[in-house]
């Protein structure tokens, strides 16, 4: 049997974190969530998603400026990212073009969000790029 994929959620929004979490878990991703942009590479670095689902808007530094943070470090730049937010969807679409990301979901549509998630992950291995990048060096 194979391991569940890993989600890691960033949002500032409690609430939205505790929603998500429960309605990704429903569909088996083994989940976890970050309240702030700020400490979620080092999050990714030790816990090797296979995805991170974050938010756009949030305090200090943005999901977009973190995504920037994630491109520049050696053990994140190739993370799976889908931006989430209740930013029109036209402006979610062209951020995730210009960041070249994996995609985005708009918040408040929980099928959609299923379904995003799953064509976000279809066809990858379970590990994350630091799971990946620590199977290289034999850890």
């Amino acid at each position: 049997m194979s391991a569940a994929p890993k989600i890691l959620v960033v949002d500032d929004d409690a609430t939205h974190l505790l929603l998500t979490r429960e309605l990704l878990e429903a569909e088996g991703y083994e989940v976890q969530v970050h309240q702030s942009a700020f400490g979620a590479t080092e999050r990714i670095i030790q816990h090797a998603p296979d995805l991170v689902l974050m938010d756009v808007n949030m305090p200090a530094l943005s999901g977009e400026g973190l995504v920037g943070v994630l491109r520049r470090r050696e053990w994140t730049r190739d993370v799976r990212v889908l931006l989430h937010s209740s930013n029109d969807e036209h402006a979610l679409r062209a951020s995730a073009e210009r960041l070249g990301i994996d995609g985005y979901v708009p918040k408040g549509d929980p099928a959609l969000l299923r379904r995003r998630v799953a064509e976000a992950l279809r066809g990858r291995p379970p590990g994350g790029p630091a799971a990946r990048r620590d199977a290289g060096r034999g850890r």
